[in-house]
């Protein structure tokens, strides 16, 4: 079993769960602070197989976007979500 753990702008996120939901994947929704240029963000955890990742990118990359944002500091790109997959030893619904 596989924990995907995702950062998400705001802006993406109930367009995500609701496709996460349409497609029988089980998603926790946890509200999150920080992130550059203080922008909104939400965590979202998704466990999974391991055959069932690929499929769980492919909506991450269809719903999310990066973007350009411009500061006084220069020229910088936001991604639309930043997912780290790790090794789940054991996963129970209780």
């Amino acid at each position: 079993m596989k924990m995907i753990i995702a950062i998400v702008q705001d802006k993406f996120v109930d367009e995500l769960i609701d496709r996460f939901l349409a497609e029988d994947i089980y998603v926790t929704r946890l509200s999150s602070t920080g992130g550059f240029f203080k922008s909104g963000n939400t965590t979202l955890l998704l466990g999974c197989k391991e055959e069932e990742i690929a499929g769980i990118e492919g909506i991450f990359k269809e719903i999310t976007q990066a973007e350009k944002i411009e500061s006084e500091k220069g020229s910088f790109e936001v991604a639309g979500a930043t997912i780290f997959v790790v090794d789940l030893e054991e996963s129970k619904r209780i």
